[in-house]
């Protein structure tokens, strides 16, 4: 079955003279969303018109995770004459249901002879006529909203409310520190809203990374690809950095291992073309999130560390967990690294301290023994495809010296 859509942004309006770009990069996000449904996308005032040959429900959903989207509605698409748009106006009140509607109208062609409160009267008064609705201005069971556009009218009762944000990939890539909590998810998907699109960085305790792909870190990282199409992850034993730092003092074992996967996340970056690392961290959420500890996670890097929940407390981040639809998955038992590290880090570690074990223990060159042994799994949700190879097999020729990791 046929349906027709009317796509809205809200942000991208604002990016001036890079206004088309941004819209180009919208225009494929939906044509990617829509991949495997024959479709057309047409841009006009402002708007993207969608023609699937699919069922309404369907193109929802998928609109519904499209960044860059504030709002979307099937429409009606006709011609601006008055006779014309009351007639589609009332083939929508009629088959509502409804006991209270508004008529909510748009002029933006002043060269419609009719202006905007003149329309909601006439039309309203129609409705009221011929199916004996009232009208409530606040709160109505309807809203029928009428546009008139330059050429076009268009009709729509249910407006669906997008992810909003940027154009996936507008912001670059990033080295998305990837855990199977509540938080990292979720950072991630927030990190996607602002036009990034996250490489995932995972550390596994099992002997090989087989568990980790059988997993609830493959099934979140599904979770995610349905709202950035294809998906990398790579998998970094946990065996090499415990083996190699044993005797560091419990009370500094999690920052260290913080500093280590954070020097591994910027030496992988060059060969994923990323700019930045992320984090899933939030401000003194646990003790090892507080400010100094924080800072000397970052202490050296060459590259900014973004941590989109900072300030979000952790009502917020099951809220939008439940919204995402990784919350379930979340709680799934799954032994990590953060098993085998105490539970009681110190809360003030200085970075000059950290970086003393750092030299000690050898992590630079570890961060590379341990690259060297790392997956590579991609996702593709067009056609459900997960595949896994040697990460120094997918990417062999891209290494970057030791030297850049500090």
């Amino acid at each position: 079955m046929a349906s027709r859509f009317v796509a809205h942004y809200s942000e991208v309006a604002l990016k001036g003279n890079n206004r088309p770009e941004f819209v180009r990069a919208l225009r494929r996000s939906i044509n990617k969303a829509l991949a495997g449904v024959e479709h057309t996308i047409t841009f006009s005032e402002g708007r993207f018109f969608i023609d699937a040959e699919a069922e309404e429900e369907e193109v929802s959903q998928r609109l519904s995770r499209v960044f860059g989207i504030v709002w979307y509605a099937p429409v009606k698409l006709i011609h601006p004459d008055y006779q014309k748009i009351l007639a589609a106006v009332l083939e929508s009140a009629k088959s509502a249901h409804a006991k209270t509607f508004k008529i909510s109208p748009r002029r933006s062609d002043k060269a419609f002879p009719i202006g905007s409160q003149e329309l909601a009267t006439k039309l309203g008064a129609e409705v009221v006529k011929a199916t004996g609705m009232s009208v409530a201005l606040s709160n109505p069971d309807l809203s029928i909203h009428v546009d008139v556009v330059r050429g076009n009218a268009l009709i729509y009762t249910s407006r669906e409310m997008g992810p909003g944000g940027l154009p996936l990939g507008t912001a670059g890539r990033v080295m998305h520190l990837f855990s199977g909590g509540i938080d990292s998810p979720v950072a991630a998907w927030l990190l996607m809203k602002r036009g990034t699109r996250p490489v995932y960085l995972h550390f596994y305790l099992a002997p090989t990374p087989q568990a980790a792909i059988k997993s609830k870190i493959v099934k979140l990282l599904k979770v995610l690809s349905a709202y950035e199409g294809k998906s990398t992850l790579v998998l970094v034993p946990f065996a090499e950095y415990q083996l190699a730092t044993t005797g560091v003092p419990g009370e500094l074992e999690p920052c260290l291992f913080r500093r280590f996967m954070r020097m591994t996340a910027e030496g992988l970056a060059t060969r994923f073309g990323a700019a930045a690392i992320s984090t899933g961290d939030s401000l003194s959420q646990a003790a090892s999130q507080t400010l100094w500890n924080l800072a000397s996670f970052d202490d050296g890097s060459s590259l900014p560390v973004l941590r989109p929940l900072l300030t979000y407390d952790k009502e917020d981040i099951v809220s939008l967990a439940r919204r995402i639809g990784t919350y379930d998955l979340s709680l799934e038992e799954y032994k990590d690294c953060c098993a085998m590290i105490t539970r009681h880090p110190r809360t003030r570690v200085k970075g000059e301290l950290l970086s003393e074990y750092v030299e000690r223990f050898g992590l630079r060159e570890l961060v590379w023994r341990s690259v060297e042994k790392a997956t590579l799994v991609s996702y593709n949700p067009t056609g459900g495809a997960l595949r896994s190879s040697p990460l120094s097999e997918a990417l062999p020729s891209a290494k970057t010296p030791a030297t850049a990791v500090s």
